[in-house]
Formats: structure tokens, sequence, C-alpha cells
């Protein structure tokens, strides 16, 4: 770090100026803060699939199960805002040759898919077996999460900056410098800034949310949460 100090010194400001880097030494830390707590809500992610050769039969058969699902929910008091049925999907089938290749078209897929929260998770593996009784459904995830996640996520961004801090001080300390002001905040890496404003296909969710499943019974993992905080101190040396 001694080295690195003096490298940054011998260096003309108008280098770091031009980079986005301090023009004086600094320190570059990680705060972390992370729990994790028993899931509250189920999150249950599954598609109502019909297949016919008729595209019009097929729509009828796709919405006369969507309304027996809708009917079950209710039956089960899952409140309507906690259900999203809005995206139904009419794809074509076709026949194809040994080559691969597509020739005429066979029949049709309509798929209409529905995201369910259940608040009730001691019931939800029993409404799984129910809508899994219906012709149709194929589930493509089941998730645990927390009602209270977004305020967990506010309390531990301010550890991760305290923990961020503290890092920094200590490290400061063992140099024989002592830290100045802060330079720059940021919940992703600094190199990072650019992909994460404008997109990126390696984006990662902030709560990992993990299901085990299993005759007879489904068991929801732990729900962790996570908070990183990536913070440059501006230091100079200790009197």
């Amino acid at each position: 770090m001694n080295r690195l100090l003096f490298v940054l010194l011998a260096l003309p400001l108008s280098a770091f100026a031009q980079s986005g880097l301090p023009g004086q030494p600094y320190i570059y830390v990680t705060g972390k803060a992370e729990v994790e707590k028993p899931a509250d809500i189920v999150d249950l992610h599954f598609d109502l699939v019909a297949r016919n050769a008729d595209q019009t039969k097929a729509n009828q058969d796709v919405q006369a199960k969507a309304k027996r699902i809708l009917a079950l929910l209710d039956e089960r008091k899952i409140a309507k805002a906690d259900i999203i049925a809005e995206d139904l999907k009419s794809d074509p089938q076709y026949e194809e040759t040994s080559s691969g290749k597509r020739t005429k078209i066979i029949g049709y897929r309509v798929t209409r898919s529905f995201h369910v929260k259940v608040r009730d998770v001691s019931a939800f593996g029993k409404l799984v077996d129910e809508l899994l009784a219906i012709a149709g459904v194929e589930f493509s995830g089941i998730n645990g999460s927390l009602s209270n996640e977004k305020q967990m996520q506010d309390e531990l961004w301010q550890k991760a900056l305290t923990d961020a801090r503290d890092r920094a001080e200590k490290t400061a300390l063992a140099l024989g410098m002592k830290i100045d002001s802060v330079f720059a905040v940021s919940r992703v890496a600094f190199p990072q800034i650019a992909p994460e404003m404008f997109g990126s296909p390696d984006d990662a969710a902030v709560a990992q949310r993990t299901i085990v499943t299993g005759p007879p019974e489904y068991v929801l993992g732990p729900v962790s949460v996570s908070e990183n905080v990536h913070v440059i101190y501006l230091i100079s040396p200790a009197k």
C-alpha cells in the first residue's frame, strides 16, 4: 500500500483528473453487511399451456383453465393484488424435416403466464400440488422472499457504510495516514459504474433466494439479503 501511495504522488495530477480518480492519495474500500432470515412470502411462477391444431381451441382451453386457477386462488384467500396473469402468447408449431428445416404449421401453443405471491408460507405446498393437478400447468420457479426486504436493505446500507469507514480508518492508521473526506460512494464497484447505468447481461440480484423441493413437502431455503458499498476516501499524512 505504501508503494502504491508513492506511485500516486509521482504521477501528474492531470492523469488522475482524466481518469476520474482523485488527484491526491486515497483509499478505496468495500463495506459489507448481510443478514439471513426465513422467508415469509413465496413467489410462484408458472405457465398455463395448451396445444391444439386449432388456434381458437387452444386459446379457449387456456382461458377456461385460467378461470379455474383464478377461482382456486380466490378460494385459498390469495389477494387479487398478489396475482399477475396478464401475459398471453400464441406460438405456431411447425413440422420439421430430418434436417431441422421448418415446413408447414401443424398446430399452436398458447401460453398464459402467472406470478402469484403466497403470504401464508405454511399453505403454499398444498396450493402448488393443486395447481400441478390442472393439466397444462408448468412451473418455472418457486422462490422465497421477504415482505420487509426494502426496509432491510436500507438498514444494511447504513451498516455497510459503517463497515467501510471502519476498514478505511484501520488501513489509514496502519499506514500513518488519516482520512480527510469522502471522494465517492457507490453501490457498485467503480469500474462497473458504466455497465450499471446502461445495463449489463451480468446484472445480479441483491437478494439470493433458494428453494429445495421434494416429496412429500416443499422446504424453503433462507433468504439472504446483502448490501455492498464502495467508497473512495481522500487521505493525508497523520500529524
